[in-house]
C-alpha cells in the first residue's frame, strides 16, 4: 500500500474575543440593587471548544469584575471563570439572579429572557453570533435552587469557510471545482474538529470520527461522507459513489452542534492530482512500477516505496496517483471497485503539451478513493525539471502540476538559467545541507496605469535566505525552483501567482549590500536601498531601458559577495494577432487561442498571460502562462488551458518578451537578472 494521500497541517486554533452584557442583581451596602456589567473574553478557540486541563478567569490578576451601576458603590470580588474541561462559566459570589442582555450583541437567540428572577434561575438555550461572525452556543442552567453561582455553558458551533477536492486544492467559483461521487475531499474552516489531529485507524470506513461527522445533501437525498482525519482547521472524507449529482449543501458536526450549510456541486468525474506539497501545485506525485517517486535527481537508495529515482524518460510507464475519476458500483467503504479500469471514461493525460499513451485509469488496487493513472511518457515530451502535466476529463480539466523530464540520464536538464549554472545535483545538496542564498534582479518597463499613456523603467532586488525547507519538499526543490519548459503552459488557480507553487520552509532577507550600479546605453546609475530587497525607478518616463547590453555590479554584503551580472535587453517584438480592440472580442474557451507576433529575439522568450477572474471583484479566478521561444513567431494556447479558466466577462491577455541570464556571486549559488520589454499587447475579452 502507498501512503500517497498526505494528511494536511490543520489549522492553528485563533484567539477570539466576546462579550457578554447584562445586569445583575446583588446586595450592596444592605439594599438589593440591579446593576449593568459588561464582560469580555479572551481566550483561544481550543480552550472553549475542547478539552483541556485548569479554567480561565478573567481577568487573570485578580479573579474578578467589578459591576457598577448609577448611585452605587462599586460592588468588587465577583469571579467569572471558565471551566475549559467543560466549558462551563460560573459567576461567583454574587448574592442575586444574574440577566443577560442583547443591548451590544449583533445577534441574540434566547427562546425568552432570563434573570433576575425572584425564583429559581433559569438559562435558555441560545446562540450569540459575535460581529466577526463567530457563532456561541450557550446551554446548560442557572443555580436551579437560586443559589450564589448561577453558570452557563459556551461552544463555538462549527463554521465551514472552504470545500476543495483535496488533491487539486481547487477553489470552488471556479470550472473544475466540483467533487466527484467517490472522491477524497476537504473542509476547511473552524471548530470542525478536536484541537489535535484525529486520523482514522482505517480509512474511510467509519461515517463518524472523534465526535465529527460530515453530511451531503443534494436533491433531498442526504448521504453521510466516510471519514479519513478530522481538526478544528480542516476535515477529510470521501464522498460516497451514490451521492447524487448536482448542486446542494454540506454541513459539519462536531460534539453534537452542526454547522450552517455549505454550497457543494457534485459531480460524475474531476480529478485531482495529488502533490508533493499536498496544495494542488507544484511536483506532482508520480511514481515508477516499483512506487518510487519520479524526482529531479536519482537517490542512492532509489528502490521502492516512498524513494526518489530520478527524473523520468521517453518510453517509461509511470503511475500518476489522484481522486475524482468518478463512482464505483457498490459499496466505497467495503472497497468496490478496486483495481478496476475504468477505461469508457473520456480521460487524456497531457505532459509538456504532448498526449501521453494511457495504460490503466481506475482505482488503485490498495486505495479507497485513490485512483491510479498508468501512462507512458512520449517520445517527443520536452524536457527539465517542471514539466507541466495534467488530466483532462471532457471538459473538466484537474490542477495544473509539474513533472521532470530528462533524456538519456535520471537528472533533469533545467530550462532556468540560474537553476542551470548552479547544476541540479549540487543545488540540491546546498539546500540539504544548510541555508541557502536565492537572488534575483528584475528591469522591467511598465505600462503607466489605466488611463495614462506611456511607461515606467523599474528594476526590483530580492535577495533571500532559505534557512530550511518542510520536509518532503527538498528531493523536488528544482522542480519548484525551475521554470516550465518552453512551449508549455501552468495554471495558477488563484489571481495570485505564486512563481514556487506555495513552496514551504523558512526564509529571512540576505544581506546582498546595499549599493547597485545599472549601466546601459543611456547611461549609469547608483541605486541604494535594503540590503535585502527593495525596488527603485529607473526612469519615470521609460527612457532608461532601451535595447543593449546592460550591466550590474553589486558591492556585496554579509551574505553575498560582490557581483558583476551581465544581460542583453533584446528589441521588442510586435503582435500581430490577438488585435488590440476597443470593444473587447469573445473568445470560446473550448477553441484555445491564437497568438502571433514579429520581431522575437532569439535570446528571449515570450509570455503569454491570459487572466480570468470570476467577476468584477478579481477577489477568484485562474491565471494561464504559456512560456514560448520568441523565435518561435506564433503559438495557440491549447483548449484545455483555456478550459481550465471560468467563463468571464472580465478577461484579460498580456504578451511580453523577457531576457534571463544567471548571476554568479560567493556565497549565493542560486540567482537570476532578467528584463521584460514593454509588454508587446495588453488587452480584454469575454470568454465564453
Amino acid at each position: 500500500m502507498l501512503p500517497i494521500l498526505a494528511v494536511l497541517s490543520p489549522a492553528i486554533a485563533a484567539p477570539i474575543t466576546y462579550t457578554l452584557t447584562g445586569y445583575v442583581q446583588v446586595t450592596a451596602n444592605g439594599n438589593q440593587v440591579s446593576t449593568s456589567f459588561t464582560w469580555t473574553v479572551n481566550a483561544d478557540t481550543v480552550g472553549i471548544t475542547n478539552p483541556s486541563a485548569g479554567h480561565f478567569q478573567n481577568p487573570a490578576t485578580s479573579n474578578s469584575i467589578t459591576f457598577t451601576g448609577s448611585g452605587t458603590t462599586p460592588i468588587t470580588g465577583v469571579i467569572v471563570s471558565l471551566n475549559t474541561t467543560t466549558g462551563q462559566i460560573t459567576f461567583g459570589n454574587t448574592s442575586g439572579g444574574i440577566g443577560l442582555t442583547n443591548s451590544q450583541l449583533q445577534k441574540w437567540d434566547l427562546a425568552s429572557p432570563i434573570g433576575p428572577l425572584s425564583g429559581p434561575n433559569v438559562l435558555v438555550s441560545g446562540t450569540i453570533t459575535t460581529d466577526t461572525g463567530t457563532v456561541i452556543t450557550l446551554t446548560g442552567v442557572a443555580n436551579v435552587n437560586n443559589g450564589p453561582s448561577p453558570t452557563f455553558q459556551a461552544s463555538q458551533a462549527p463554521t465551514i469557510t472552504n470545500l476543495t477536492n483535496a488533491a487539486s486544492n481547487i477553489q470552488p467559483g471556479l470550472p473544475n471545482s466540483g467533487i466527484a461521487q467517490g472522491s477524497i475531499f476537504t473542509v476547511f474552516g473552524s471548530n470542525l474538529g478536536p484541537s489535535s489531529i484525529a486520523i482514522a485507524s482505517a480509512a474511510f470506513q467509519s461515517t463518524s470520527l472523534s465526535s465529527t461527522s460530515v453530511a451531503v445533501t443534494v436533491n433531498g437525498t442526504k448521504v453521510d461522507a466516510l471519514m479519513y482525519y478530522t481538526s478544528t482547521g480542516q476535515v477529510a472524507a470521501l464522498l460516497p459513489s451514490n451521492t447524487p449529482t448536482g448542486s446542494g449543501t454540506i454541513t459539519v458536526t462536531y460534539n453534537g452542534q452542526t454547522s450552517a450549510s455549505y454550497p457543494i456541486t457534485v459531480v460524475s468525474s474531476n480529478a485531482g492530482i495529488f502533490t508533493v506539497g499536498s496544495n494542488g501545485q507544484g511536483a506532482a506525485v508520480v511514481t515508477y512500477a516499483d512506487y518510487s517517486l519520479v524526482s529531479p535527481t536519482k537517490a542512492a537508495n532509489c528502490g521502492g516505496p516512498n524513494t526518489t529515482c530520478g527524473a523520468a524518460n521517453s518510453g517509461d510507464p509511470l503511475i500518476l496517483w489522484a481522486t475524482g475519476l468518478g463512482p464505483v458500483s457498490g459499496s466505497d467503504a467495503a472497497g468496490a471497485g478496486l483495481g478496476q479500469n475504468m477505461s469508457s471514461l473520456p480521460l487524456t493525460v497531457w505532459l509538456g503539451g504532448v498526449q501521453a499513451a494511457v495504460a490503466y485509469q481506475g482505482r488503485s488496487g490498495c486505495c479507497i478513493g485513490e485512483d491510479q493513472i498508468v501512462f507512458t511518457v512520449p517520445n517527443n515530451v520536452p524536457t527539465g525539471c517542471a514539466v507541466p502535466l495534467l488530466i483532462q476529463i471532457g471538459s473538466m480539466i484537474s490542477n495544473v502540476t509539474v513533472l521532470p523530464v530528462a533524456s538519456g540520464t535520471r537528472t533533469c536538464p533545467p530550462t532556468s538559467p540560474a537553476l542551470a549554472s548552479a547544476g541540479v545535483l549540487n543545488f540540491q545538496s546546498t539546500v540539504n545541507t544548510g541555508p541557502v542564498v536565492v537572488g534575483s534582479i528584475a528591469m522591467t518597463r511598465d505600462p503607466l496605469p489605466v488611463g495614462q499613456t506611456g511607461y515606467t523603467d523599474n528594476i526590483k532586488f530580492q535577495f533571500t535566505k532559505v534557512l530550511y525547507v518542510s520536509a518532503g519538499y527538498t528531493p523536488f526543490i528544482s522542480s519548484y525552483l525551475d521554470e516550465p519548459a518552453l512551449g508549455s503552459c501552468l495554471v495558477y488557480n488563484s489571481l495570485k501567482i505564486s512563481s514556487n507553487y506555495g513552496l514551504s520552509g523558512a526564509t529571512t532577507g540576505a544581506d546582498a549590500g546595499a549599493s547597485f550600479t545599472v549601466t546601459g546605453p543611456n547611461g549609469s546609475k547608483t541605486l541604494t536601498g535594503n540590503a535585502g530587497q527593495f525596488s527603485a525607478v529607473l526612469s519615470s518616463t521609460g527612457a532608461f531601458l532601451s535595447p543593449g547590453a546592460y550591466t550590474i555590479t553589486g558591492t556585496g554584503g554579509a551574505d553575498v559577495g560582490a557581483f558583476n551580472a551581465a544581460l542583453t535587453i533584446p528589441a521588442a517584438p510586435t503582435l500581430v494577432s490577438p488585435s488590440i480592440q476597443a470593444t473587447p472580442p469573445s473568445v470560446t474557451r473550448s477553441s484555445g487561442l491564437a497568438f502571433t507576433w514579429s520581431g522575437g529575439a532569439s535570446n528571449a522568450y515570450i509570455q503569454l498571460q491570459v487572466t480570468g477572474p470570476t467577476d468584477s471583484t478579481y477577489s477568484n479566478g485562474a491565471i494561464a502562462v504559456c512560456n514560448v521561444a520568441a523565435s518561435a513567431g506564433t503559438f495557440t494556447i491549447p483548449s484545455y488551458v483555456m478550459l481550465a479558466l471560468p467563463a468571464s466577462n472580465f478577461a484579460n491577455f498580456q504578451v511580453q518578451q523577457f531576457a534571463e541570464a544567471a548571476v554568479t556571486a560567493q556565497g549565493m549559488p542560486y540567482a537570476t537578472i532578467s528584463s521584460g520589454n514593454a509588454p508587446a499587447g495588453i488587452g480584454n475579452f469575454t470568454l465564453k
